[in-house]
């Protein structure tokens, strides 16, 4: 187990958890790859049936660690810039495996999130923070751009104008404001935040994980898609489905008046 990084695969649920709390969970390049090895290994195993993503401590995840980036600032422009562009697409595996998993991606976030965390939030199918949560895209603060695929989500989670205003300023955004703004789902006192966000994960282990997966796959495409390719898409994503046992276990429990025991298959 890479240090800074804890992870674990227990009754149906994953769980991705960074552990730097004395950094505020801030990414290293070490960590970052770990968390790619271990969402790939999450991808492929049908047992798991939700991937939790949260910080140890106090806060959720400060971005970046600035305090690394110092050591490079002796490097010359060319080098600095080369190796700014190099470790952001090593990342790139990591938010393009959360993206395609069939599994949702739930954020507890707590504290601080800060930078790379906005897409790891922005990202996640479900957010959920507590009510002493802040939000700051804050790359602009030190001349940098954000990266980390936020241009990508936070765009489609809460619209390119308002993605622009905090990539722009870096003004930081209260959990409230992020309820409204859409960045996240629910936003509930600190002490509930553990007891909601694993009433959340039960009730994904305990759903019809095809049709979760294909929810998932379709929302995702759906921007980028015109209606015709997209009907195409459902079309066979309600085949997928049909061919479940999930949807003849429904339609039965349907029929009996009984509550569904879904096997994810």
């Amino acid at each position: 187990m890479t240090e800074g990084l804890l992870t674990e695969i227990e009754g149906g649920i994953a769980r991705m958890i960074l552990n730097r709390p004395e950094a505020r969970n801030a990414l290293s390049s070490e960590i970052i790859q770990a968390m790619i090895a271990f969402a790939r290994k999450v991808e492929v195993d049908r047992s798991v049936r939700a991937l939790l993503v949260t910080g140890a401590g106090a806060h959720f995840m400060a971005g970046g660690d600035v305090k690394g980036m110092a050591e490079l600032i002796t490097l010359s422009p060319q080098d600095l810039g080369a190796s700014f562009e190099r470790k952001s697409i090593d990342a790139a595996p990591l938010w393009i495996t959360l993206e395609r998993m069939p599994q949702p991606v739930v954020c507890k976030v707590r504290g601080f999130a800060a930078g790379a965390a906005l897409s790891f939030v922005a990202g996640a199918d479900i957010a959920i923070a507590s009510d002493n949560a802040q939000f700051v895209l804050g790359q602009v603060g030190l001349g940098l751009v954000a990266d980390a695929a936020t241009t990508y989500h936070l765009p489609r989670a809460i619209g390119v104008r308002r993605a622009k205003e905090l990539a722009f300023f870096g003004d930081r955004v209260n959990a409230e404001q992020a309820l409204r703004l859409g960045l996240v789902n629910r936003v509930v006192p600190d002490k509930n935040l553990d007891r909601e966000v694993e009433d959340v994960l039960a009730r994904l282990v305990a759903g019809p994980s095809v049709s979760i997966a294909n929810a998932k796959r379709l929302m995702n495409a759906s921007l980028g898609s015109t209606i015709g390719d997209q009907i195409g898409m459902e079309g066979r994503g309600v085949a997928a489905c049909g061919a479940s046992e999930d949807l003849r276990e429904g339609v039965a429990a349907f029929v009996e008046k009984r509550k569904p025991v879904f096997k994810g298959r």
